[in-house]
Parts: C-alpha cells; sequence; structure tokens
C-alpha cells in the first residue's frame, strides 16, 4: 500500500463516487482535507484500490476487489495496529464484503446498515410546538461544555477538535434553561453532504425532540446547500421511523465490519 501526500487526495474521487448513495460522509471528509486522516492506494500514478482512514478508526475500501497485493498489505496493515483501538471498515461492494470476511473472518463481526436518500418533496411540513420554557438554538462551544452526548471529546474524536467543527460543521439542540435536552449535529461533512448524528437526553425522551431538532438541522442543509445524510443500522426501528417522517427514503443497505471485542 501506498500513502497519499495530502496534495493528491482527489486522485482516488473516481474510484469512491461510483458508489454514491453508499459511501460514507467521512470519506468525503477526509479526501476534502475537512479532517484529518490517511488515504493509501495501491499505485501512486493509477490507483485502482482505495483505503481512506479517519483518525478516529475508521475506514472505507473502494476499487478493485481481486487486487490481491493490496489486500495483503491492508492485512498486514491491521495487524500492526493497535488491538485496543477502534477499528471500523465500511464497505462498498458485496464483493468486498466477500474479500474482507475472509481477510479477517476471526477479528471482525459484519453488521448491516441503510443509507437514506434525502427527499424535499417527502419532507415533513409539520411543526412540533415545543413548550415555552424550552428554545432551539445552534449548536456552539457554551452547549457543547454542556453537552452529556456530543461534547468536547466527541468532537475531538470525530473533527479532530472544537474548533473545527465549529468552522466547518454545524448543528442545532433544544435547551431547557442551561441542560441540553436534544441535539442533532454533522458527525461529519464532505462534498456538500452533511451526516446526521441524534440523541436526547434520557430525561426528555418521548416529547417529539429530536424530530425538531432534526427539522431544524435539515433547514440549515437546504438554506446553505448542504445534502443531509441519514444513515443508521439496519436494526434501529426508532432511527428509521424518525428518518422517514423526516422525508428520508429508499434505505440502501451496505456493510461495516467492526473489530470483535476481546
Amino acid at each position: 500500500m501506498e500513502k497519499l501526500k495530502d496534495s493528491e487526495y482527489k486522485k482516488v474521487l473516481p474510484l469512491i463516487n461510483d458508489h454514491g448513495k453508499t459511501c460514507p460522509t467521512f470519506a468525503y471528509s477526509v479526501l476534502y482535507s475537512m479532517i484529518s486522516g490517511v488515504v493509501y492506494v495501491d499505485n501512486l500514478e493509477c490507483p485502482k484500490t482505495v483505503l481512506i482512514g479517519t483518525s478516529s478508526g475508521i475506514y472505507y475500501i473502494a476499487g478493485d476487489e481481486a487486487n490481491h497485493h493490496f489486500n495483503k498489505a491492508f492485512q498486514e496493515f491491521y495487524q500492526k495496529k493497535d488491538k485496543k483501538a477502534r477499528f471500523t471498515l465500511f464497505s462498498s461492494t458485496k464483493r468486498w464484503d466477500e474479500v474482507i470476511n475472509k481477510l479477517f473472518e476471526d477479528e471482525t463481526v459484519p453488521m448491516k446498515r441503510y443509507s437514506f436518500s434525502f427527499n424535499p418533496n417527502q419532507y415533513s411540513s409539520e411543526q412540533l410546538q415545543i413548550p415555552n420554557e424550552f428554545n432551539v438554538k445552534r449548536i456552539d462551544e457554551h452547549t457543547i461544555k454542556n453537552s452529556l452526548e456530543f461534547n468536547q471529546a466527541y468532537y475531538e474524536e470525530y473533527w479532530g477538535s472544537v474548533s473545527n467543527f465549529l468552522a466547518n460543521g454545524f448543528g442545532y439542540c433544544i435547551l431547557h434553561n442551561e441542560t441540553v435536552a436534544s441535539e442533532c449535529t454533522s458527525i461529519f461533512v464532505g462534498n456538500a453532504m452533511a451526516e446526521i448524528d441524534i440523541a436526547t437526553n434520557k430525561e426528555y425522551r418521548g416529547n417529539g425532540f429530536a424530530f425538531v431538532t432534526a427539522k431544524a438541522f435539515i433547514d440549515h442543509c437546504l438554506q446553505n446547500g448542504f445534502i443531509p445524510r441519514w444513515d443508521c443500522d439496519v436494526h434501529n426501528l426508532a432511527s428509521i421511523k424518525l428518518a422517514e417522517k423526516l422525508g428520508f427514503d429508499h434505505p440502501a443497505e451496505y456493510s461495516i465490519f467492526v473489530r470483535k471485542t476481546k
């Protein structure tokens, strides 16, 4: 495997653009230098296989599945990594699923996920009223300090720093006094796409707050030229139901492989 320089990242775009709908947003985040990461290819001049990774331990593989030399090098790369560190691999095709299963069958657990398409024509016009003591606010440094879920550690893991998120990402929350009741944030942004991550404080669940914050997030996307992305586990029925209520449809299934915990 050969490591690309930052200035060379764009040359692998043709290898991932073919998988548009299921290509994870973080791959574009790395390629467009929104977040730090690594890009490995089989050949520096004419790459046919690519591995894109974030500093948080999430990877995406695409291109020629029968590239045995690259696959062997990837297997060795994996073996050298800290076994306690996160390793989550997103697959681009069913053929890659088969290859990954052979390479890491005793090391990883396969999981299925859905990637939804946002349909503006299905976007909900419903407006939920929230009690007067609650208010919707854009996520900022102050709300991050008060968040239980999307706190400083979260943004350092996925964005490298809070400041990078505030400069290049966005999100919305519902505040009850100083308490963050619910929030919807961009876990990744890249190629004009913003991937949704959403959480509601357990003390405030059942009030429709996730719907409200997600609508604020989607409205921001529509006003600023972003395409909202919604991905989730195929068994996460609550997430699927909320996605459909918000106007996401036609889920495409793909696989990820997560390192087994010892």
